[in-house]
């Protein structure tokens, strides 16, 4: 306990002659204050004490604060106020002592305007007490510190007794070791902006098409390799980013009606025929293919253009609108394909109308027979 206390009071001196300097400045640039889970841990401790809010016995630095700046209120004020919280954790044992940096749990029930929350290399199952940062909170990073989104179900309320984040609207979650994308996630129904990149999600599960106002996904660099039904699965999302995946074609995406930018950077995507899918979305008209083994494609830019139709002139592939030279030659190409279209149709409106001949003369021929 003596620990918890010597921590403690010496945030509280930092924190009451710099605490509201520091606020100030970050009110005109907007800043991230770092704690570690020791000092948290410490905090949520000293505050289950039944003891005064300061106290001068303990050495701060090697010298006796009684001036009340090692008063508890300095850092319970500072904490009511702060509105980006960092908190970077470790790998191993804190300093030589036998404790791990993981296995300090704490409250986070005294920061009561948070806009922004980012942790790092720490068990955020170890965070409790988020109710007042629910309800404020605008921006959540968490970067190697969960392997599931949620707990373990038998530890759980059903999802829809659970507390939803109420102001959220963007989340990274990237850098982690995500295997799936739980019913949690419904728990995120405000969120526009969502991070999944640099995981483990071999898909996208269900859930997400409970996010209604997500507009931007990011899942590169996981191990996705089909997009079957997605375009059921994530409503109105308009930038999604595939990177480095192992894609191969964009048949799930054909009625993703609302996708305005595609990014499939570092896929396995071979042949024109592979993204036709594209070219029927209306509002698709940024497409990346950089990286791509359908880049070894001779003329692969008027192929892939092709597939938009009269739209190929809106739309930018790997960052570039097609040039004049492009532009006719996608035209004639349309032209002929075109006129070769209506010829196929005359000739099977020609076979149909033969066939009806046929029948026509079969039937009159057997009326014959019965009289004859």
């Amino acid at each position: 306990m003596r620990e918890v206390h010597a921590i403690v009071e010496d945030l509280s001196l930092k924190l009451g002659t710099s605490g509201e300097k520091w606020l100030q400045s970050a009110t005109k640039k907007p800043k991230y204050f770092e704690f570690t889970p020791v000092e948290l841990y410490a905090i949520t401790e000293r505050m289950k004490l039944a003891e005064p809010t300061t106290n001068g016995t303990f050495p701060i630095h090697d010298v006796l604060c009684s001036d009340g700046k090692t008063d508890v209120a300095n850092y319970v004020e500072f904490l009511h106020n702060v509105r980006n919280l960092k908190v970077r954790g470790a790998r191993g044992y804190v300093g030589t002592s036998n404790i791990i940096w993981n296995s300090l749990p704490f409250g986070l029930n005294l920061c009561k305007n948070i806009t922004a929350l980012w942790i790092s290399d720490f068990d955020v199952r170890m965070i409790h007490d988020l109710y007042s940062v629910r309800n404020t909170c605008k921006r959540v990073v968490i970067h190697y510190s969960m392997k599931k989104l949620s707990v373990k179900p038998n530890e759980m309320l059903p999802f829809e007794n659970q507390e939803k984040w109420s102001s959220l609207e963007e989340v990274d979650f990237s850098f982690n070791e995500l295997e799936e994308i739980d019913e949690s996630i419904s728990l995120l129904s405000l969120v526009r902006k969502m991070n999944l990149s640099h995981n483990l999600l071999r898909g996208i599960g269900d859930h997400l098409q409970h996010l209604t106002m997500l507009t931007e996904l990011n899942v590169s660099h996981n191990a996705i390799e089909d997009l079957d039904l997605w375009y059921m699965k994530l409503g109105n999302v308009k930038r999604l980013y595939l990177v480095g995946n192992k894609i191969s074609a964009l048949n799930g995406l054909h009625k993703l009606y609302s996708l305005e930018f595609l990014d499939l950077t570092d896929n396995v995507i071979a042949s024109p025929d592979d993204i036709r899918a594209a070219g029927i979305l209306p509002c698709l008209d940024h497409l990346i293919l950089r990286g791509n083994p359908i880049r070894q494609v001779i003329e692969y830019r008027i192929k892939v253009l092709e597939h938009f139709g009269e739209r190929a002139i809106e739309v930018k592939l790997d960052s570039r609108k097609p040039d004049q030279r492009e532009v006719d030659t996608v035209a004639v190409r349309l032209a002929l394909r075109k006129a070769r279209e209506e010829k196929e149709e005359q000739t099977r409106k020609k076979a149909l109308g033969i066939d009806e001949r046929t029948k026509l003369n079969l039937k009159f021929f057997l009326l014959l027979g019965k009289f004859f």
